[in-house]
Order: structure tokens, then C-alpha cells, then sequence
């Protein structure tokens, strides 16, 4: 790639594209074509990949989020194939308007169009006042796997700032409806799968029981990101902390309301290309059968739905 392709959604600087193969080592004229070229051709060797045709924008991206690791790389492209065969229900949306639309119509999920001077992204989840459920957060779960799955295919960023504001939830029904389980595999997808590299992750709330929640975070969060977990009582603190300009003005900043950027998210997500590529994408999984003996990673063994590949002597 030569350029970042110009998108409607996804805005860059004119030398984002230097700036984040300079931080991975991979900036010398040809370095990441020929790193994308390996990372292609050992994609085509794997007998246990049904699908071996991803585009090279998805394979550089995989590259820089793994921080020019092509092991890294490798391994997030097998995590994500393997978690689709997994848990399917975060993947398999064909409308996400009719499939999401109780968390759609409360909550904002707000992807900021443009990078912050470090050539990170911001994106903010605005929680609603109305009664949280354990469906409603399942919803916005599959909403960020359909955001995720189409910034892997257009975004060119190392990593994302995460804003969750809870000002308007209730927390008690918050943590009343949160399902641990749900939110270690959606942490699990986005992260190990996708390569969300989070620079910081950011809460806004006045409730004391936002404590309660970090302290839950704490308890699965590696240290760096721990370390990364950052609270305020209002937006003024948060705005001081990312820049008012890389914020929604409904949270503290100046760019568009969350849900008018949510508004246009949802129109490109919805549309038939993207839906073509999200059901094409679908089909990236794995046929366990085939993958290389010894290859079961154990971190797959210890995640629910793999049991029946164990053998018993």
C-alpha cells in the first residue's frame, strides 16, 4: 500500500502512514510489502483455513497491530478464524439495525473521524438512562464486532483510545445485567482477535459504584492495561485529558454528537457492500480436522466450546 485510501468515515494525517510503520520498524521502501507478502503466502499454507483470500489492507493492519510481529500476526489471524467457530452469535448479523436496535436506540457507539496528534483514534460508548439488560449489552457487544470487523478493513492506526461514558446509567442496573462471561469473550475478540491495541481505556461517571466496576476490570485486565485505566468524575477532566477536538460535543468536545457519527456508522454498516464483506468474512473460520497436530493452542483449550476437541486416551 501506498497511501491510506481515503475514507468517508475514517480520517488520517498526511503521514500517518510513515508515522506508524516508523513505530513498528517497517518503513524502509519495500519492508512492509515484502512483511505482507510472508504473511500471504504462509495465510495460503494453512490446511485448516477456509478462507485464504483476505486483502492485503487486512493483512498489513494485522501487521501493525502486532506491532511488526509477523508470530503476532499470525496468531491474531488464527484467534479470530477460531473464534468465529467458537462463538458464532457475535458474528452472525445480517441487519444491524433490526438485530441491535434496543442497545441502537439508548446507546451511542461513536467511532471519532479523526486521529489525535499521536495518530490514535478515539472512540466513545455513550450509555443511555434507560433500563440496562443483559440483552442490550449483548447487542452493543455485536455492534462493536461489526465496527471492528470493518475498521480492520479500512482504519490505519497502532491504537485507540476507549471512552465509556456512564454518566446518564444507571450503575446498579449496570452491574446488575453485566455477564462477566459475555465481556471476557467480547474482550477476548476484540482485542486478541482483532488487535484493538487500547492506549487508554477512560470512565466517566459520579456514581461511587464505578469503583465496583474497575474493580471487576482489575481482576482480567493485564497489568499494562490496568495501568492504562484512567476515571473522571465529568467530561471537562476527560477533555483535558484526550483534547475537546477528538471528543463529541455531548461528551466534552467539539466533533458532532455521538449519535449523529453513530447515525453515520450505522448507514456505511448497513449497506450492501459492507454487508456482502461481513457475510464473506463470516466464512473465515476453521475446520479443526485440518489444523496441524499440536497446533491447538492451550489458550483455545481453556475457553468454553472447545471440550469436544479433546481427546481421552
Amino acid at each position: 500500500m501506498e497511501a491510506i485510501p481515503v475514507n468517508k468515515l475514517l480520517r488520517s494525517h498526511p503521514d500517518t502512514l510513515q508515522v506508524v510503520r516508523n513505530e513498528i520498524n517497517l518503513a524502509k521502501p519495500g519492508e512492509m510489502k515484502a512483511a505482507v507478502k510472508i504473511l500471504k503466502e504462509w495465510v495460503q499454507q494453512q490446511p485448516h483455513f477456509k478462507k485464504k483470500d483476505f486483502s492485503e489492507h487486512m493483512l498489513e493492519n494485522t501487521i501493525v497491530v502486532g506491532k511488526g510481529s509477523m508470530e503476532r500476526a499470525k496468531r491474531q489471524i488464527d484467534k479470530v478464524c477460531t473464534m468465529r467457530n467458537l462463538w458464532p452469535h457475535f458474528f452472525a448479523i445480517e441487519d444491524i439495525r433490526t438485530e441491535c436496535a434496543e442497545t441502537i436506540e439508548d446507546a451511542c457507539l461513536a467511532v471519532m473521524p479523526n486521529l489525535n496528534k499521536e495518530h490514535h483514534r478515539v472512540i466513545v460508548v455513550k450509555a443511555g438512562s434507560s433500563t440496562i439488560t443483559s440483552q442490550k449489552l449483548l447487542q452493543h457487544y455485536k455492534v462493536g464486532v461489526c465496527v471492528s470487523e470493518y475498521l480492520k478493513a479500512h482504519d490505519y492506526v497502532n491504537s485507540y483510545h476507549y471512552v465509556l461514558d456512564l454518566r446518564q446509567a444507571n450503575m446498579t442496573d449496570f452491574l446488575k445485567s453485566f455477564n462477566l462471561t459475555d465481556f471476557r469473550q467480547i474482550y477476548t475478540i476484540l482485542v486478541d482477535c482483532f488487535g484493538i491495541r487500547l492506549k487508554g481505556i477512560h470512565l466517566v461517571s459520579e456514581s461511587k459504584l464505578i469503583d465496583t466496576l474497575i474493580g471487576i476490570l482489575k481482576q482480567f485486565l493485564k497489568p499494562k492495561l490496568i495501568s492504562r485505566l484512567h476515571h473522571y468524575s465529568d467530561v471537562d477532566q476527560l477533555a483535558k485529558a484526550l483534547g475537546e477536538e477528538y471528543l463529541p460535543q455531548d461528551v466534552g468536545g467539539k466533533e458532532r454528537c455521538a449519535r449523529d457519527i453513530q447515525e453515520d456508522w450505522l448507514t456505511e454498516l448497513s449497506s450492501k457492500s459492507n454487508m456482502e464483506y461481513m457475510r464473506m468474512m463470516r466464512e473465515a473460520t476453521i475446520d479443526e480436522s485440518l489444523r496441524p497436530k499440536g497446533d491447538f493452542s492451550q489458550e483455545y483449550a481453556g475457553m468454553p466450546g472447545t471440550f469436544r476437541l479433546l481427546t481421552v486416551d
